[in-house]
């Protein structure tokens, strides 16, 4: 599966989880299913309808529909693999549209900020709208996230709104339909975490980490070292252990010259083991570093056993 299709199974579950505990309000619940339907290639009094490739949303989409008519939709699967959920009753279209502050005679589909309550519905609203519209690009091939709309309008409405939420969307008309997209990476993660993909905004920070380490030490180590790679993933994996120690129990727990190696290495991922032993207070070889370096990563695998067996 795609990085996108993870990422909107995370988006699915978040959203089950926190309507099934409590946790979400009902005033976000129903600024998220608004935005389902809003952000729909047809949200009208005469075509009403969802296609997606995640059958999670397609789910959630014929779920919403029962609940506001009692009725079930039409859904099917076409010859692609897509899911095609359709609003067939026109009865059934215009209880919707009324559900959310339309007459069905509008010339424009607008966003109705009303709607919003709080900051909670803006995230609401915006988790719903990339289940509908969105997508994400794979971070290790490249930072980026749009929303593909049918209508200016509407695009202009939720660039304004994403503006608001203090991000920096971009937008161009591309084939006849309106994108919003980010390209910088801060903004994909500010967006993914206010969405509640935590996890996926988690393993963008990680991939971006490991990109901007890798690119330091080749320029600092000559691409044409073979042992740059060696170098970077020792550093790489020496820094995620420091990381999972301070996680589970703080650098605090380890003794004295564990701990300033350890601080050293974080601050300094470029270093090699000659530099970091030069530049502790009281400076000690190559091998000495690297001993140190080593009970480090036992503390953190035994942390890692100690975890693993509680479950």
């Amino acid at each position: 599966m795609s990085f996108s299709h993870d990422v909107k199974s995370e988006l699915v579950a978040y959203s089950a989880e926190a309507r099934e505990s409590g946790q979400m309000k009902p005033c976000c619940m129903q600024t998220e299913t608004y935005a389902l339907f809003l952000f729909c290639r047809s949200f009208s009094a005469k075509e009403m309808g969802l296609k997606t490739e995640h059958k999670g949303i397609a789910d959630r989409y014929v779920s919403a529909v029962r609940e506001m008519t009692g009725h079930k939709p039409k859904r099917e699967k076409t010859a692609g693999g897509k899911y095609r959920v359709i609003v067939e009753d026109p009865v059934d279209r215009q209880a919707i549209l009324s559900e959310f502050g339309y007459s069905g005679n509008e010339v424009n589909r607008r966003l109705n900020t009303g709607i919003l309550q709080d900051e909670g519905c803006r995230s609401a609203l915006f988790r719903g709208a990339f289940l509908t519209a969105g997508t994400i690009t794979d971070p290790e091939k490249d930072y980026h996230m749009e929303f593909v709309l049918s209508t200016k309008s509407l695009c202009m409405d939720l660039c304004d709104l994403l503006t608001e939420a203090g991000l920096s969307p971009k937008y161009v008309q591309r084939n006849g339909a309106h994108v919003i997209y980010f390209k910088d990476s801060e903004s994909v993660e500010d967006l993914l975490t206010l969405m509640g993909a935590t996890s996926s905004s988690l393993e963008l920070m990680g991939t971006k980490m490991y990109k901007d380490m890798r690119n330091r030490v080749n320029r600092r180590l000559n691409f044409e070292n073979a042992n740059s790679t060696r170098t970077f993933d020792a550093a790489y994996r020496q820094i995620k252990a420091i990381e999972y120690i301070e996680q589970k129990r703080g650098l605090e727990s380890l003794p004295p010259e564990l701990r300033e190696l350890a601080k050293l290495r974080v601050e300094n991922a470029d270093y090699s083991l000659k530099e970091l032993g030069e530049n502790l207070s009281e400076p000690i070889s190559r091998s000495g570093v690297n001993h140190r370096l080593q009970k480090i990563m036992e503390v953190a695998n035994d942390l890692k056993l100690i975890e693993k067996n509680k479950h």
